[in-house]
């Protein structure tokens, strides 16, 4: 008997301190889910080189700094997650936190972004800064949070220009009859088939072998991807048209953001606002070392006059008649014009 007491004992004793190790398991446990870490998977689809690559990695760095490395992220560049769409998409099943998407793409998910498809809407890099960061910025935000999107800040994209490998464009019916690869937004296909140029949609990761391969005579884009992509490699005329305007909107899970702790959101907002004037500055620096790549190629460079793109306005007006038609959107046009 005083070897099964002494058993038992032992056996009390030893089920008392697991519990008390479990017990104190499961404070630390509550411990560290109050105060742990958090993973963002970034995805983008640029290379790191460009300024909204190192953006992303700059407010990666950032961004755990700040937290003491509570908030840790892992930025993926040049499509390795999909498209733009997809990674919103992605976002929207939660297993993608944060995107800069090129804002062709987002009309799919909020039609009022379909304000960037028109041509020639702002007439400067401080003009578009003013209302995508400002009021135009806030109204589109709130359409984005329906999507389980939470606006954070617009980045710049630069403004697009045109580049083919059939013919120097200087006027609307120089572009008459070319295949333009284009996002498949209304707008810009509107636009395009106002100046009888064909709009094919093409991933932009596997534009340029459609270039070189001649599946499409040119595209648009800012000089930011016609470098870093080499697009000059496969193309023989560059416009400077400035036709249109590329905008990034910093998105994050809505679900992800909503759960952090208030001290990790109010440093998520504060670093996505020092990052975005650190990466419109830095865009507008690398625009220069773009133009002195280009001149030093062998693309021919031709840039448009103020009546030359006046002339382009009015040959893509129905653009501005389609969006008219929209709901709330004058409310969107009369910001810009204000």
């Amino acid at each position: 008997m005083n070897g099964k007491r002494k058993d038992i004992i032992a056996g009390g004793a030893f089920l008392i301190l697991l519990l008390i190790a479990v017990g104190f398991g499961h404070d630390n446990k509550a411990l560290s889910e109050g105060h742990g870490n958090y993973t963002i998977k970034f995805a983008h689809v640029v290379t790191p080189s460009v300024a909204k690559g190192k953006a992303a990695e700059k407010f990666a760095e950032m961004i755990e700094e700040r937290t003491d490395g509570q908030i840790k992220v892992e930025v993926y560049p040049d499509s390795q997650l999909g498209s733009d769409r997809e990674i919103i998409e992605h976002i929207q099943t939660g297993t993608v936190q944060m995107n800069a998407p090129f804002t062709g793409v987002l009309p799919t998910f909020v039609k009022e972004f379909e304000i960037f498809d028109l041509p020639f809407l702002f007439e400067s890099r401080e003009e578009a800064y003013q209302a995508t960061n400002g009021e135009l910025g806030e109204i589109l935000g709130e359409k984005l949070k329906l999507q389980g999107l939470h606006l954070l800040n617009f980045w710049d994209g630069g403004f697009k220009h045109l580049t083919n490998s059939v013919r120097p464009i200087e006027t609307p019916k120089d572009i008459s009859g070319l295949k333009m690869r284009i996002s498949q937004s209304p707008l810009l296909i509107a636009q395009f088939q106002e100046v009888n140029a064909g709009g094919v949609s093409i991933d932009f990761s596997e534009l340029y072998t459609a270039l070189q391969t001649k599946t499409v005579d040119g595209q648009e884009n800012p000089l930011s991807n016609v470098v870093s992509k080499k697009f000059y490699e496969v193309q023989d005329y560059l416009t400077l048209s400035g036709h249109g305007y590329m905008a990034y909107p910093l998105v994050i899970s809505s679900d992800f953001y909503n759960k952090l702790p208030e001290d990790l959101q109010v440093a998520i907002d504060e670093v996505a606002q020092e990052v975005t004037d650190w990466q419109w500055e830095e865009a507008l620096k690398d625009e220069e070392e773009y133009m002195k790549v280009l001149n030093e190629s062998n693309i021919q460079i031709n840039e448009l006059s103020s009546e030359q793109k006046k002339a382009f306005r009015e040959a893509m007006s129905g653009a501005y008649d389609q969006f008219s038609e929209m709901e709330g959107s004058n409310i969107l046009l009369n910001i810009i014009d204000n």
